[in-house]
């Protein structure tokens, strides 16, 4: 950096600032404005950049909370149900996925035909065929539902409601009306896991909620997932929706968090050791790296550098991808996929708890068992229900949400469906796990 840089400085600096004259006219001060711009401007950078990770410093509400893909696949779901009213493959085939979705009326918005259209939308003819779709209107009143009547229900396998013992069904309109969720939401559960198993043979049967949006490609993603869960029979469900809301630096997990003194030292003592090998190693340097301008690199850019990068957000640093082993921290029951296997034993277990949050209860019964649960990463799945269906508060619905998922580019994820349609023998493995 030249020296004469500074030129512009008045010349009748008063005294007490001369030092500061000086100092920046050394190797190290120079190095040391030159790092301090250079933050600067990576400051801007990831204000810019890393603004929807929930974590990061740089995290923008107003913002990150607007639809962008979810809209794009709300209209193709929508113009899909438009154009059709009947199912257009009538496959004999077995299914591969079981999908139950259990509905019930919103005020005053739903959700429900914008979740089974962009379900539906883009899938080819050995997708659909491959897909057991079961919906459930869980009201003791179900033509209430406003969309109890719709033409677009003939485009699934199941359109019904409880077919139950008039005791039960009465017991339920005791729950509704004390707007009992906690039991309400159990029981149903169990009822469309039961569904699932007793009204198809496919090897994995899925839950979903009425207020979710799907990629394009996400039946393709999610099959080849479940393949490469097929060797493990210890693992519970693949995960199609996550909330970014959970994953953040933690001292139980990240070493180099919870340390973060320790990170510091280490990072300024290993530049300190480069720059002195460079010095010795390369004369035209000396004159740069003094002594001065390593210590000065070392206590205060090296710091400065090393907490931006923490404050820049775990997920921003480290995105997931693939299947991802997801013990804890995955939130919620949008969209689950079970290994049949697996049924039986959930099952029992919701029905001796009977009451309580679904997710809460599955995450306990898998750990009581060991069992192992992951998520597909990125999601295929959004939650874009802000009407709660349980009185639950808008602040909790909006954490309830896939960050990253408005960002997706449509004509990508065309593209890899595309690609991903042209692996002929997915529908054979996935019924490999069977055997």
């Amino acid at each position: 950096m030249p020296a004469d840089m500074f030129s512009w400085l008045p010349a009748s600096i008063p005294s007490k600032f001369r030092w500061l004259d000086r100092a920046a006219r050394t190797p190290a001060g120079r190095a040391l404005g030159l790092t301090a711009v250079l933050w600067l401007l990576a400051l801007f950078y990831c204000k810019h950049k890393f603004w929807r990770d929930p974590h990061s410093a740089f995290f923008d509400s107003s913002t990150v909370y607007d639809q962008g893909y979810s809209l794009v696949r709300s209209e193709e779901g929508l113009q899909f149900l438009s154009a059709a009213s009947s199912r257009a493959d009538e496959s004999s085939l077995d299914p591969v996925i079981c999908a139950g979705i259990v509905t019930v009326r919103r005020d005053p918005v739903q959700y429900l035909n914008k979740t089974i259209g962009s379900m539906l939308a883009g899938l080819t003819v050995e997708e659909r065929s491959a897909l057991h779709i079961r919906l459930l209107f869980a009201e003791s009143e179900p033509q209430m539902h406003p969309d109890y009547h719709q033409r677009w229900l003939g485009q699934l396998e199941s359109a019904e409601t409880y077919v139950i013992t008039g005791e039960s069904l009465e017991h339920l309109r005791e729950l509704e009306k004390a707007r009992n969720f906690f039991e309400k939401g159990v029981f149903d559960y169990i009822y469309m896991l039961n569904q699932c198993v007793e009204h198809t043979s496919a090897p994995f049967v899925a839950i979903f909620e009425d207020d979710i949006i799907f990629a394009d490609g996400w039946l393709s993603k999610t099959v080849k997932g479940l393949t490469e869960l097929q060797k493990s029979t210890t693992w519970l469900y693949l995960r199609l929706f996550y909330t970014e809301t959970s994953l953040r630096w933690r001292n139980e997990q990240d070493f180099w968090f919870r340390y973060l003194w320790l990170t510091v030292v280490l990072a300024a003592l290993m530049f300190a050791a480069l720059a002195s090998i460079l010095r010795r190693t390369y004369k035209p340097l000396r004159s740069i790296l003094t002594n001065h301008t390593i210590v000065t690199m070392a206590v205060v850019a090296m710091p400065a550098f090393t907490i931006l990068y923490f404050m820049i957000g775990k997920y921003n640093v480290l995105p997931l991808s693939g299947v991802e082993r997801m013990d804890r921290y995955g939130c919620c029951t949008q969209a689950l996929v079970f290994p049949r296997s697996q049924v039986p034993d959930l099952v029992a277990y919701l029905v001796r708890r009977k009451s309580g949050q679904t997710d809460t209860i599955i995450e306990e019964y898998a750990d009581e068992f060991g069992l192992e649960r992951y998520a597909l990463a990125p999601q295929v799945v959004q939650h874009v229900g802000l009407v709660s269906s349980r009185d639950n508060l808008e602040i909790n619905t909006k954490s309830t949400w896939a960050f990253w998922f408005e960002a997706s580019d449509a004509a990508q994820l065309q593209i890899e469906h595309q690609e991903l349609a042209k692996w002929a023998i997915w529908r054979a493995r996935s019924h490999d796990h069977d055997s």
